[in-house]
């Protein structure tokens, strides 16, 4: 089977959904999703990168790509 691409090769680029709460999926998710949020990962800042903190930031994002079924 061919490849199918979804871009039409304009200087523009290609986006997937209009807004943030179209909802998409990859590698064929059983139900896509709307735009995730991070809200651990944007609180790091040099004062707060603790081992745990890390982890927790490190899991939402984990959480995050899997709902999109980007990762596994």
């Amino acid at each position: 089977m061919a490849t199918k691409q979804l871009s039409d090769g304009g200087s523009e680029g290609t986006v997937l959904g209009q807004s943030s709460t179209d909802k998409v999926g990859f590698y064929g998710t059983s139900t896509p999703v709307a735009k995730q949020t991070c809200t651990l990962a944007a609180a790091l800042t040099a004062g707060t990168t603790t081992p745990a903190n890390i982890a927790a930031a490190v899991d939402e994002l984990h959480a995050a790509l899997s709902a999109l079924g980007i990762i596994a």
